[in-house]
């Protein structure tokens, strides 16, 4: 009885490691078979990964350009060099520097041409607001939230809420606004 389960366990071995090599062999013929997928795949996520990086490295050096030409706009208001570099690496942060500027000369003709630039939509709301009687929807916005945290600060919790009903779902405050409501003046 012992050799015949000794057999038996031979037997085992065996179909295990033929459904092992089987398995290899097929394992093989399918990546033979769709060894230039593999390879594209392979190529094109090792280019996303150049491509990603380099384009982190690009945004960076321009962030960095931008914040020095700042920098050297705000020691030199005169330094026309800064000021082309800050229009043209950092357009919202160079609207800004000029729409103050601006407004300190009284010159709001000039200031309302800052619309023109390709801008944040937030920062030209606000030139719209400063340079026109308009009361745009980001201020309006605005002003509810802080009505809403005053509110809050003086444990007004319903007039509070009232006034963050006021800010529609697509405002670009409505984060700011559920995490108020959420405080509800918790200290």
């Amino acid at each position: 009885m012992a050799i015949k389960e000794d057999i038996n366990e031979i037997k085992k071995e065996i179909g295990a490691e033929e459904q092992f090599l089987e398995s290899v062999i097929k394992g093989e013929r399918f990546f033979k078979k769709n060894k230039k997928l593999f390879i594209a795949v392979f190529v094109l996520i090792v280019i996303g990964g150049i491509g990603l990086y380099a384009n982190k490295i690009i945004n960076d050096r321009r962030i960095i350009a931008a914040n020095k030409a700042y920098s050297q706009l705000i020691t030199d208001a005169n330094n026309t060099q800064a000021e082309a570099i800050l229009k043209d690496k950092e357009p919202s942060l160079y609207a800004l520097y000029e729409l103050k500027k601006l407004l300190e000369k009284g010159d709001i003709n000039a200031a309302k041409e800052l619309t023109n630039l390709p801008i944040d939509p937030i920062i030209k709301q606000i030139i719209i607001s400063q340079t026109t009687n308009e009361n745009t929807q980001i201020l309006a916005d605005y002003n509810a939230v802080i009505q809403g945290f005053e509110y809050l600060k003086q444990d007004k919790i319903d007039e509070a809420k009232a006034e963050f009903a006021k800010v529609p779902l697509e405002s670009q405050l409505m984060n700011l606004v559920k995490n108020l409501q959420h405080y509800q003046g918790n200290k």
